[in-house]
């Protein structure tokens, strides 16, 4: 692995193409919500608003601060209610984040930048919903151990919670808060975790820490993101007043909800036994149902979202799941256009985000990857400029990107 970053754009067949600034630039805004949408996207900010208890217990010195953190404070959320582009990403929560989900918040971050013309991103609003009910068993974001680096710049590898097969399945947003060391941290790692650790669960803790790290390198506009979790657009979507009609379109769709177990695991429920439980009480996690994977997209798309972002996974079935929730919602009777989609199945941050070969040789021997943790504490504020570098380069040549819905970038002259 290179230690230097490669700015030269590369020669030959590869560089054939639009550069990936001008593929992301071919984007567009879905223009101001219309009135059914802005309705929505009030609401949903508002019961934001009512659940923060469900998702920190900050005490009122911290409670603005957490609320700018997750973007739950004022200007985030009016900003999202009138957004004339929201572009969505859904990853899993864990205190890692791997290649090439690692760089999805920059990916979002110059969709809103280039596509809108406005280094502010033109008002337009990063709506992520972080997985919270991934188990541990989760070998995208191992998130039962931390890979990070300790206050000397060393590596450190964190156990969490244990890897025994009896708890590989235990999902997050049913674990407590773990008591991660306080007094062996790089900077960057205590900035990060001086606000997330007044999160009620582990999901909560590991999204808040990674939002935290994020933030400090640049990766989003300050008002630019709103941070709402899986288990959270659920709650919302499966209130009382709505619980029926959703209960009626997932089961006659052939679908299932999902609840957490006395084991802390996931449990499908027939349509009888979701019928007794109802919707749950939204301050309490636990007791929330979950829907399927496609209709967890879903919750998002009925914001009127412009872009959506997925890795190499949900580039495979993103037609198909396209096809999916505009059956699905249309059995809610709500209409349903499909966002652009930018699939993101590869990038070598070998050579934009490089280690110190220190740094590689010590993961190597201990079967680590590198992390968002060891990024942020490595390259700081450089990590976007860093990042950017991509921009000029062809097409596939950093990169590997499918996308759809997307008009043809211009022609260079």
């Amino acid at each position: 692995m290179t230690t230097t970053v490669e700015r030269r754009p590369p020669s030959g067949p590869a560089a054939a193409g639009p550069t990936l600034g001008e593929l992301i630039g071919a984007f567009r805004p879905a223009g101001p919500p219309d009135a059914e949408t802005r309705e929505r996207r009030q609401r949903l900010a508002d019961f934001v608003r009512e659940i923060e208890p469900r998702v920190h217990r900050a005490p009122a010195g911290d409670r603005e601060a957490v609320r700018a953190l997750l973007g739950w404070d004022d200007a985030a959320l009016h900003r999202f209610v009138d957004s004339p582009m929201v572009v969505h990403s859904s990853t899993h929560v864990s205190m890692n984040a791997f290649a090439p989900m690692v760089a999805f918040p920059w990916f979002c971050l110059r969709l809103l930048t280039r596509a809108t013309g406005d280094a502010n991103g033109g008002g337009g609003t990063h709506l992520r919903t972080q997985l919270t009910h991934n188990n541990l068993s989760d070998n995208r974001w191992k998130p039962h151990v931390w890979w990070r680096l300790d206050r000397r710049g060393r590596l450190a590898r964190t156990p969490l919670f244990s890897g025994q097969p009896k708890y590989r399945h235990q999902v997050l947003m049913a674990l407590d808060v773990p008591d991660v060391p306080g007094d062996d941290l790089a900077p960057t790692d205590a900035h990060a975790l001086r606000l997330a650790r007044h999160a009620t669960t582990f999901a909560y803790f590991a999204m808040m820490y990674r939002m935290g790290l994020e933030r400090a390198a640049g990766l989003h506009v300050a008002d630019g993101t709103v941070e709402i979790p899986v288990d959270v657009m659920n709650a919302f979507s499966l209130r009382e007043d709505a619980f029926p009609r959703w209960h009626r379109a997932l089961y006659g769709q052939g679908f299932h909800l999902r609840r957490i177990g006395a084991d802390r695991r996931l449990h499908p429920l027939s349509a009888g036994e979701a019928a007794a439980l109802g919707p749950g009480d939204p301050l309490r996690p636990l007791t929330t149902l979950i829907c399927p994977n496609h209709v967890n997209v879903g919750h998002a798309h009925r914001m009127g979202i412009s872009a959506a972002i997925g890795a190499d996974r949900m580039a495979s079935y993103e037609e198909e799941m396209t096809g999916v929730l505009g059956r699905f919602l249309a059995e809610l009777g709500e209409s349903h256009t499909p966002p652009q989609f930018l699939g993101v199945a590869g990038l070598d941050l070998d050579r934009l985000l490089p280690l110190p070969e220190r740094l590689e040789a010590e993961l190597a021997a201990e079967g680590g990857r590198p992390s968002l943790p060891l990024y942020a504490a490595v390259h700081g504020e450089r990590l976007v400029p860093s990042l950017d570098v991509a921009l000029d380069h062809p097409t596939g040549a950093l990169a590997s990107i499918v996308t759809r819905h997307v008009p043809a970038p211009a022609a260079r002259p």
